[in-house]
C-alpha cells in the first residue's frame, strides 16, 4: 500500500501540475475515520465528499478507518472542507491485546517475521505501514495484532513511563522456504492501533518488539530473522478519534 500510495502522489503531481483554479490544496493525504457520509482526519477536519474520481460507498469500508487522498476544494465551516476524493483504501483497525490474556499455544502467540516500513502516532491510534512474504495465489490469511506488554510496564527516570509492545505476525503457515521462495512476492498493508484509553499520559515512551526478516544489502532475507525492538517519544498532540465500534472485532481479523 506505500507503494501505490507513493504511485498515486506521483500521478497527482503530474494531474494537478497546471490548475490555476481555487482549489486549497492538492494531493492531501491523510488518515481518518468514517461518521456516516462524512470523514474525519486525524487532524481533526470533517471532508464532505462533493467530487469524486470513482463511484465511493462510505459504508463499504469494513473497518471504519480509511487512509484517503484528496483534493481539498473550500472551507465550509471551521474545521469542515468540501474535497475531491482520488483515493481511498481501508485500513485494518484492531483493538490492542493484553499479554497476559493470550494463551501460549493461541494464534495470537506466534511470531513470523514481518517488516515495519513506518509508525507514528495520529488521531488516538499507533498506526504501522508494513510488509510481509505472502505466496503468488495463496488464500492464506495473515493475523496481525499488537500486544501489550501488561506485566512489565515501568517508570522512566520516574516520570516518563515506558509501554512496551510486540507486533505479532501469524502467517497461516504462509512462510517461504528456500525451495519455494521463488513463488513468494510482497504483500504491503496498513493498520491501526487505538491506545487512547490505555496510554494516560500526555507525554510516554513507547517501545516496539517484533521479528523482522532482515536486510542484505540488495533486499529483505525472506529466509532469516532477527528480533527487531525501537523506543519511540510518544506524545498525546491534537485531535483524537472517537474509536469506530468496528474495531471491537475478533482476533481473528486478518490482512
Amino acid at each position: 500500500m506505500k507503494k501505490s500510495i507513493i504511485l498515486l502522489l506521483t500521478a497527482i503531481a503530474v494531474m494537478t501540475g497546471c490548475k490555476t483554479d481555487d482549489t486549497l490544496r492538492y494531493g492531501n493525504v491523510t488518515m481518518g475515520n468514517i461518521d456516516g457520509d462524512v470523514i474525519i482526519s486525524d487532524q481533526g477536519n470533517t471532508f464532505d465528499i462533493a467530487e469524486s474520481l470513482y463511484e465511493v460507498d462510505l459504508s463499504s469500508y469494513e473497518y471504519g478507518r480509511v487512509i484517503l487522498a484528496c483534493d481539498v476544494l473550500k472551507k465550509t465551516a471551521d474545521n469542515r472542507y468540501d474535497i475531491r476524493l482520488i483515493n481511498m483504501t481501508s485500513v485494518l483497525t484492531k483493538q490492542v491485546i493484553n499479554a497476559s490474556a493470550i494463551a501460549a499455544d493461541s494464534e495470537e502467540a506466534v511470531e513470523d517475521p514481518i517488516i515495519v516500513e513506518d509508525i507514528w502516532y495520529s488521531g488516538g491510534y499507533i498506526n504501522i505501514i508494513m510488509q510481509f512474504a505472502h505466496k503468488a495465489g495463496s488464500q492464506k490469511k495473515h493475523l496481525i495484532n499488537l500486544v501489550y506488554d501488561d506485566a512489565t510496564t515501568a517508570e522512566e527516570d520516574g516520570q516518563i513511563k515506558n509501554y512496551t509492545f510486540t507486533l505479532r505476525h501469524n502467517a497461516d503457515g504462509d512462510v517461504p522456504e528456500a525451495e519455494t521462495l521463488h513463488n513468494y512476492g510482497t504483500g504491503l498493508g496498513y493498520v491501526s492501533f487505538p491506545v487512547s484509553e490505555l496510554i494516560q499520559e500526555d507525554k510516554a515512551k513507547l517501545t516496539l518488539k517484533w521479528k523482522a526478516h532482515p536486510w542484505d544489502g540488495c533486499g529483505y532475507n525472506y529466509l532469516d530473522q532477527v528480533d527487531m525492538e525501537k523506543t519511540y517519544d510518544w506524545e498525546r498532540i491534537g485531535f483524537e478519534q472517537k474509536v469506530p465500534q468496528t474495531t471491537i472485532i475478533s482476533t481473528s481479523s486478518l490482512l
